[in-house]
């Protein structure tokens, strides 16, 4: 069976912590979101990931339900623990407990995901996410970016500039975007990153919706109206996962962002970062 996509990535166990409320713990991880959101929005996905003796059975169980798990290794030792703490003033911070999640470039990938569609690079350490492109040359590469590694952002251009350029789609959200080309126009970053490489670049940016450019055109497209946002967390991997499905089968760009706007509003609606 060919898949429709290949996600690689940190799955996790996340700490979420919001001003005044009790820390609360859910499965986590960025390539997870992605893959859950993909899988109810109709692709075939398969995960690729490390996690610890620490990560519960039943979590891994109910991946393995939609999901394609043969590219999950299990460990000696604790799965990466993302500890998401949001501010009064809207910032994320987003420190990280590694453990065993070290050197994700070099993860082994079942050899049955490779004819797969798409291969998503979900966020690591950018020197693993170029190690990973390398690997997959001449596949379709997408890849997303996470404020854990805003200094890189900040200080690796040259860095950033291969892997942007060995990527068909990218998925900053508007600060990162406007951080790693080092402008404060999101338009203008967005032309500046498909200068680098990318042939199209979706700019997610929360309340305000989406922004993309494809080197000829921007697009802007509306956040879905939402009565009570639960948790926040994952909204822009459950866009992604969405989006990737429908491109994995070739829809248009409005359809793929119309079910990407879809996948965010539904988790949003409920507690944690996977889309079930």
């Amino acid at each position: 069976m060919r898949l429709d996509l290949v996600v690689i990535g940190h799955v996790s166990i996340d700490h979420i912590r919001f001003p005044g409320r009790k820390e609360i713990l859910h499965p986590g991880g960025a390539a997870a979101a992605v893959a859950t959101s993909a899988a109810l929005s109709g692709a075939k996905v398969g995960l690729v990931t490390k996690v610890g003796k620490d990560f519960p059975e039943e979590w891994l169980k109910k991946l393995g339900e939609i999901l394609d798990i043969r590219g999950v290794r299990i460990l000696e030792g604790r799965t990466i623990h993302i500890y998401i703490i949001y501010h009064e003033d809207g910032a994320v911070d987003a420190p990280v407990d590694m453990g065993v999640a070290q050197r994700m470039g070099e993860i082994e990938i079942p050899e049955e995901y490779m004819s797969a569609k798409i291969f998503h690079i979900a966020p690591i350490p950018p020197e693993e996410q170029l190690k990973l492109i390398k690997r997959l040359k001449d596949k379709r590469i997408s890849l997303d970016f996470n404020p854990t590694y805003m200094k890189d952002y900040e200080t690796k251009t040259g860095l950033l500039k291969k892997i942007v350029g060995g990527a068909e789609i990218i998925f900053p959200n508007e600060r990162e975007a406007k951080v790693i080309t080092k402008t404060d126009n999101i338009r203008e970053a967005a032309k500046l990153l498909h200068e680098w490489g990318a042939k199209i670049v979706v700019v997610t940016r929360g309340e305000k919706g989406v922004l993309i450019y494809d080197g000829e055109k921007f697009a802007e497209f509306q956040a879905l109206p939402i009565d009570k946002i639960v948790d926040p967390t994952g909204a822009g991997d459950a866009f992604a996962g969405g989006f990737l499905a429908y491109y994995s089968k070739g829809k248009s760009l409005e359809e793929c962002v119309a079910q990407g706007l879809f996948r965010a509003r539904e988790v949003l609606k409920k507690e944690g970062s996977w889309s079930i």
